[in-house]
C-alpha cells in the first residue's frame, strides 16, 4: 500500500514536471505577441559617409582628459627631439608635462600648456643612446586657469622610450 502511494506521488511529480515544461516552451507562441516585424525598406536611410556627431551629454567640467602612450620614439644622441604631446582640448586646466627616465631624472619638463595645445619639439636635458627605457614616466601636472594656477589632480604614465639612430 505504501510502495503504491509512492508510485503515484513519483508518477504526479513526472507529470507536474512534463507539464511544467510543455508550458515553458510554448509560452511566447500560446502568450507572445502576433505582431510581425516590419519587411518595409525604412526611406529615411542614407548613404554611409562616416561617423557624424551625435549628442554625448553635457560636458562634465570636474574630469580632467589625460592622453595616454605606450612608448615614445626618440632620436639618438641629440637633445632635440619630435614628440606629439598635447592638452585635450576638453579640458578646463593647464597640463605641465615632464618626462623622467626609469631612475626619475628629468629629461624634460614643459610650460604651462593650454587646452587645445601641443608641444611637438622639446629639448632634452641630456642625449640618450640606442636602446628601450622600460618604465620611463610621463608626469602631468594640472592646474587651475585662473591666476592662483591651483594644483589638480595629476597622473603618471609608465611608458617606454624607444631610441633609434
Amino acid at each position: 500500500m505504501k510502495n503504491k502511494k509512492n508510485i503515484l506521488i513519483a508518477l504526479l511529480c513526472v507529470l507536474l514536471l512534463a507539464g511544467g515544461v510543455a508550458v515553458g516552451i510554448n509560452w511566447n507562441s500560446w502568450f507572445g505577441s502576433k505582431e510581425q516585424p516590419s519587411m518595409e525598406v525604412d526611406g529615411n536611410s542614407e548613404d554611409w559617409s562616416g561617423n557624424k556627431e551625435t549628442y554625448t551629454g553635457k560636458k562634465n567640467t570636474d574630469t580632467i582628459d589625460i592622453p595616454g602612450y605606450g612608448a615614445i620614439d626618440l632620436k639618438a644622441g641629440t637633445n632635440e627631439q619630435a614628440v606629439n604631446l598635447y592638452n585635450p582640448e576638453k579640458n578646463t586646466c593647464f597640463f605641465r608635462m615632464t618626462l623622467l627616465m626609469p631612475d626619475g631624472t628629468q629629461l624634460w619638463q614643459s610650460k604651462l600648456i593650454a587646452p587645445g595645445k601641443a608641444v611637438y619639439n622639446i629639448t632634452m636635458n641630456q642625449t640618450l643612446k640606442v636602446g628601450a627605457y622600460e618604465n620611463a614616466t610621463l608626469k602631468y601636472e594640472c592646474f587651475t586657469m585662473d591666476e592662483a594656477r591651483t594644483p589638480l589632480n595629476g597622473s603618471e604614465i609608465k611608458l617606454t622610450l624607444n631610441v633609434r639612430e
